[in-house]
């Protein structure tokens, strides 16, 4: 069971949903500054030194992310921004509708249609 886990947070399913919510988390908290005039020149410059920081911790696990598995099988992964950017978009209060969703359940099947299955991990044809 704790290699299983292991295993699944390891793959790049996990390791590139991590840094799309770490992309969102960026652009959240630089929206957030932007928003209102009232900020102070402090407040701003701390959200834009944390949204480096955050697209910095994006870029360590990139690069773990093409150690360990080809390009082929992790870019695709990448088209599960678009269903964290739905559900962010209707928490924010923006009209989600019936063409949003169907589009972003296209763009997600595709992704997991070309995830990686077990067997092409392990090399078997």
């Amino acid at each position: 069971m704790a290699a299983m886990i292991r295993r699944l947070l390891a793959g790049p399913i996990t390791l590139v949903l991590t840094t799309v919510v770490l992309q969102l988390a960026a652009a959240w908290v630089l929206a957030g500054v932007a928003g209102d005039r009232q900020r102070r020149l402090l407040l701003a410059l701390g959200a834009i030194a944390l949204s480096i920081a955050l697209n910095l911790l994006r870029f360590v696990i990139w690069r773990l992310i093409h150690q360990r598995h080809p390009l082929s099988h992790s870019y695709p992964l990448t088209a599960l921004f678009f269903p964290c950017i739905l559900v962010m978009s209707y928490v924010h209060g923006d009209t989600v509708g019936p063409a949003q969703i169907a589009g972003t359940l296209l763009i997600t099947i595709g992704a997991v249609a070309l995830a990686p299955s077990e067997r092409d991990r392990s090399g078997q044809a």
